[in-house]
C-alpha cells in the first residue's frame, strides 16, 4: 500500500520518490474514483481507487487511508 506525505500527493511504494499529481483519473461508480500514478524514478505504475464511503468514514475516526496497488 503507498504511503501519503500530503493532502496533494503521495510517496511511490518502490522509491519513497514524491508523486504530486495522478498521470490520469477515471471515474469508476458514484462512490469511487480511480487515479493511475507513474514514478519517473523507479518506473512503477500505481493505480489507486478512493471510495468515497470509506474515505469519509475515516476521516470522522482519522485511522484510514485510500488503498493502492502496484500495476507493474
Amino acid at each position: 500500500m503507498a504511503t501519503w506525505n500530503s493532502p496533494y500527493g503521495m510517496a511511490c511504494p518502490g522509491c519513497d520518490a514524491s508523486l504530486i499529481a495522478p498521470n490520469r483519473s477515471r471515474y469508476v461508480s458514484k462512490y469511487q474514483v480511480s487515479h493511475f500514478w507513474s514514478c519517473e524514478g523507479c518506473g512503477r505504475q500505481i493505480e489507486m481507487v478512493v471510495d468515497f464511503r470509506t474515505n469519509a468514514a475515516s476521516k470522522a475516526s482519522e485511522s484510514g487511508r485510500p488503498e493502492a496497488a502496484l500495476l507493474a
